[in-house]
């Protein structure tokens, strides 16, 4: 006798465990309909975030880098800065100490101007002084560092010798005057005196070279005077 197909109509769709899988089916596929935009923006973010990573981050690193060196730059350019205002202060704190008498005395030493007309009359003074006779005085104004040259010896056709004194090169702001002094009438003794009266005149007065003739009682002096210069 045959068997009948005991199956339920509808085949094996009817069993539970199929229902269950196509119930399941359907979810997903529910889920991913209602929610398949927010699914590609998370999916498009994740892939911006491995772009921004694998390329972005090393270049914000690299700006990052450069603006702690600038940063680092400024910062030691400020304490430069903030050192050199500091002295300053001091200096001005310390000038403003030094009493009125001292100032002029000081602005005496070192005048401000490049006008030698005031080196005469002290010159003919200190000979005068010394009893001895003034033959002859040359000023030649030199420029002063940062200031532009004036003729040069080698131009003018003399022989250039090095320059002696306190300053081989005044510092920046300090002019000189060179001076010619030629003297005669004075045997050694007065020479020292001499010497010493420029060394003790009041404006500051350097001795850099001396040419003595003692048969003929004449002494060339080669001597620098100092001015402030003006940089307005």
């Amino acid at each position: 006798m045959d068997l009948k197909d005991k199956t339920p109509a509808g085949g094996k769709n009817n069993h539970p465990e199929n229902k269950l899988n196509d119930l399941l089916k359907q979810k997903i596929n529910s889920f991913l309909i209602n929610y398949f935009g927010y699914l590609a923006l998370a999916a498009a973010a994740i892939v911006l975030a491995a772009a921004g990573w694998l390329f972005i981050y090393p270049q914000y690193q690299k700006i990052a880098k450069e603006n702690e060196i600038a940063r680092q730059s400024l910062q030691i350019e400020y304490e430069q800065k903030a050192s050199l205002l500091k002295s300053m202060l001091n200096l001005k704190k310390l000038y403003q100490q030094i009493s009125e008498a001292d100032r002029k005395k000081i602005m005496a030493m070192v005048p401000a101007g490049a006008d030698p007309s005031g080196l005469i009359p002290e010159i003919e003074s200190i000979a005068l002084r010394n009893s001895v006779v003034l033959n002859s005085l040359k000023l030649e104004p030199m420029a002063a560092k940062g200031q532009p040259k004036l003729q040069s010896q080698e131009e003018s056709g003399e022989k250039k010798e090095p320059v002696a004194g306190i300053f081989e090169q005044p510092p920046q702001g300090v002019g000189r005057v060179r001076l010619e002094v030629n003297l005669s009438s004075l045997n050694y003794p007065v020479l020292k005196n001499v010497i010493k009266t420029f060394e003790n005149n009041v404006r500051l007065l350097d001795i850099a070279k001396i040419n003595y003739n003692v048969s003929e009682k004449k002494a060339a002096l080669t001597v620098y005077a100092y001015y402030l210069v003006d940089s307005r």
